[in-house]
């Protein structure tokens, strides 16, 4: 069992809180196997920038109901079994797809697929969250360079297929947890490991459908997709993309390699909708108008049928990586050797 014995984590849990004042905790699973999980306190939105509205951010609104904190993977997920689990030094789960990933999260609730208050896949309103938290206090560096950060070489961390950060071939993920503090969220140990670069991550919670965005008002993660909420807003053709609304022309179906998710403009018709739908649409990290400067990380897109999130980048993905990455190019039966996925918690 290894990293994976209870017997071994249940003290270690006392000390993590203890020694990271409660901003690390471990939990167990329905199978008393753990995870290490950080903690992130609720934030109201005008405290990262007042273009954002007002309020608390949608990640700690479940279904109305207020939450004080979220717990999220220190680490990319690896699964042991048919249940995702947070813990350092592992090669981080790839190549499933959406689906998979998903259940292999659900799973650690009651051993079965539903959709219940607890284990999940980090949702969309989770990554947007996290993203905005590191946009104002200071974006992560991460593995965007075979084992090793673009710009500064000297951050590396462990590959997983024994290669030498920087060789450019082979499968490049690096272990969970193995690079340097700047490659946390919040640039100390006790931070959100690898967010940025090593591998996309799958976002639950979100999707497209020709285009058109759907997804829950607030991070009622356990809603059905059937429930998520069209938005009304979609990819629109305007002599480039973007944002848009029914009186727009919708994006021509097929995929392509927008840019910089910063420079992701909007429509007339997007810009005259209620204030309360853009304000929605910049705090879950679809619509960059609150911050033309700061966010760092690529935009694609494909309006064909049904498309999932993956966020953040890969190893190989250089200065495309970021907070700010998103891609809307994947149907949920894609399965990469650069998709993975993380695990949150509420309980």
């Amino acid at each position: 069992m290894g990293l994976l014995d209870s017997s071994l984590w249940d003290n270690y849990k006392h000390a993590i809180e203890a020694l990271s004042g409660g901003r690390n905790t471990v939990v167990f699973d329905d199978q008393k196997l753990p995870s290490v999980m950080v903690r992130i306190p609720a934030f109201s939105v005008e405290d990262i920038n007042t273009n954002l509205g007002t309020g608390s951010h949608p990640a700690f609104v479940v279904g109305g109901t207020q939450k004080t904190s979220i717990l999220i993977g220190m680490y990319n997920s690896y699964v042991y079994g048919t249940r995702a689990y947070s813990l350092p030094y592992k090669d981080p789960t790839c190549s499933v797809d959406f689906d998979t990933a998903l259940n292999d999260c659900l799973r650690k609730n009651q051993g079965d697929t539903t959709r219940r208050a607890g284990w999940h896949m980090m949702t969309n309103w989770e990554a947007a969250a996290l993203a905005l938290l590191c946009i104002k206090n200071g974006q992560p560096s991460g593995n965007t360079d075979y084992g090793r950060h673009h710009a500064n070489k000297q951050q590396t961390g462990v590959r997983q297929d024994s290669l030498l950060p920087g060789t450019a071939s082979g499968v490049a993920r690096t272990l969970t947890g193995s690079g340097p503090v700047a490659w946390r969220h919040n640039g100390t140990e006790s931070g959100i490991a690898d967010l940025v670069g090593n591998v996309w991550e799958w976002c639950d919670g979100m999707k497209t459908t020709a285009g058109v965005f759907s997804m829950p008002n607030d991070n009622d993660y356990t809603a059905l997709e059937a429930a998520w909420v069209n938005q009304g807003v979609f990819i629109a053709n305007d002599g480039a993309a973007k944002l848009g609304t029914g009186a727009d022309t919708l994006y021509p179906n097929g995929g392509t390699s927008f840019g910089a998710w910063k420079s992701l403009t909007r429509t007339a018709a997007y810009t005259a909708l209620a204030a309360a739908v853009k304000n929605r649409m910049m705090q879950a990290m679809i619509d960059p108008a609150f911050d033309s400067v700061n966010p760092v990380g690529i935009f694609y897109f494909d309006t064909t049928t049904e498309r999932i999130p993956v966020r953040f980048g890969n190893w190989s993905d250089a200065a495309d990586a970021g907070v700010a990455a998103l891609t809307l190019g994947g149907a949920r039966s894609y399965a990469g050797v650069n998709v993975g996925f993380r695990l949150a918690y509420i309980s």
